[in-house]
């Protein structure tokens, strides 16, 4: 979460208080450094898990190994404190070289003049599938990130549960949100007490997008809101036809299954049939179901999946600090992270689906059944995307909380449809300003 603290660090403005200075093109930066020998050091900081931090150790090495004259430093790090440490590191002019960032943060430490111009800087994106190299565009910037990988909202059946509902799968190239309701609620009353047809989905970010977007808005537009109230509306009075037509669980159990562990959520224990999902999740609920996972495209408001306005959105990317000493090294390794077939092989899909079809092609043969899903998902709707949305925009880090807080206040009855529509414009609009 972006908080006050990331705000001040970054320079940037917080109500009622100075921000302190900001980044800059003469700011100093880049821990890096340059031997008299020619030899590069370049410092790379991402935020993940074990399994991440092991794959990141191993690509470094290979890398090293191909380049004896590069020592790469690593700084692994975890979500929760990362940004922080990452927004005082940019104050004082010790922003690492190479860096993992986030949609939610990109605007942020691009505005700020932190992130070089990756297309400037001369790297190759050819092989990138149409429209993922875009969402790592800024006006102000240029190419300031290029995806790690790739992932799209994507919906994820528990198909036994269908089966013992005596319920179809639904065909998702033509089901819309009425289908999806009026399935969820026959699976809820063919099945025992405290088994849902899906979970509350009101409070999901990447649903709630995809519904303004095939209304023929988006979540931003022109750095602020990009929808109107009354659509924001239309979308949690959906969510709260979903409980109350028992399709999804009442309020009390929604919020607590939103605050669960994956492994306890009501989809991954059997008792939900339907949830939402990036498709990079793919692999942990599979893991959790015990006939796996069937993975749907999200339902749209024609019947048709053209009309569906998905797109591929940036797991996450890798940046290079516009303050680098080094700025050819760094842009080098990062060519290497996203255009090598042999650095995808040790990578695979950890970070995503990789944008570069060349390495995608390369680590398919090697994936196991669940990780082909997420892979076959995004190839399934390649023909149907939308256009990219626009970047986060600075302070749109908070559209999650004002989301989540809006939705729930609605499903206990402390607002109607109508207010939480108007408060999540009003909130949204004050965060952006």
């Amino acid at each position: 979460m972006f908080t006050r603290r990331n705000a001040l660090a970054l320079g940037i403005a917080v109500p009622g208080l100075a921000g302190l200075a900001a980044c800059g093109p003469n700011a100093t930066g880049g821990g890096g450094g340059s031997g008299e020998d020619g030899s590069s050091s370049l410092r790379v900081a991402w935020w993940g898990n074990p399994a991440r931090d092991e794959n990141t150790q191993n690509v470094a090495d290979a890398y090293e190994e191909e380049n004896s004259d590069v020592t790469l430093n690593l700084e692994p790090g975890e979500w929760s404190g990362y940004w922080d440490k990452l927004a005082t590191q940019t104050a004082g002019g010790d922003f690492p070289d190479v860096v993992q960032m986030d949609e939610k943060y990109l605007a942020e430490y691009g505005g700020r003049g932190a992130l070089l111009d990756l297309a400037e800087a001369g790297l190759d994106t050819s092989e990138f599938a149409e429209g993922s190299v875009e969402v790592g565009e800024l006006p102000e910037v240029g190419l300031a990130a290029i995806n790690a990988g790739l992932n799209a909202v994507a919906f994820l059946i528990n198909p036994v549960i269908f089966e013992e509902a005596g319920v179809d799968v639904p065909d998702d190239t033509t089901w819309t949100w009425d289908d999806l309701l009026d399935t969820a609620v026959q699976i809820s009353e063919a099945t025992e007490d405290g088994t849902f047809g899906m979970s509350q989905l009101g409070t999901i970010q990447g649903l709630f997008q995809i519904y303004v977007r095939q209304a023929g808005q988006d979540q931003y537009k022109d750095g602020a809101a990009g929808f109107d109230a009354e659509t924001a509306a239309a979308w949690f009075e959906w969510a709260q036809k979903a409980q109350d037509d028992g399709a999804a669980p009442g309020a009390s159990l929604a919020v607590e299954d939103g605050a669960q562990a994956l492994d306890q959520t009501l989809f991954s224990t059997g008792k939900a049939a339907m949830t939402v999902a990036w498709s990079n999740q793919v692999v942990a609920h599979d893991e959790l179901v015990p006939e796996g996972v069937t993975v749907l495209r999200p339902p749209s408001m024609t019947g048709s999946a053209a009309d569906a306005e998905l797109w591929y959105k940036a797991s996450m990317y890798w940046a290079v600090s516009a303050q680098s000493a080094n700025p050819e090294a760094a842009v080098a390794f990062v060519d290497y992270l996203v255009n090598s077939p042999d650095a995808g092989k040790i990578l695979s899909v950890e970070r995503g689906v990789p944008g570069n079809l060349t390495v995608r092609e390369a680590i398919v043969p090697d994936l196991d059944e669940a990780n082909t899903k997420a892979v076959d998902y995004l190839e399934a709707i390649e023909s149907e995307l939308g256009h990219p949305p626009e970047i986060t925009p600075q302070g749109g880090g908070q559209f999650e909380d004002i989301l989540t807080r809006a939705g729930e206040e609605m499903l206990f009855g402390e607002l109607t449809p109508a207010e939480a529509g108007q408060r999540l414009v009003d909130n949204l609009s004050s965060a952006l300003s």
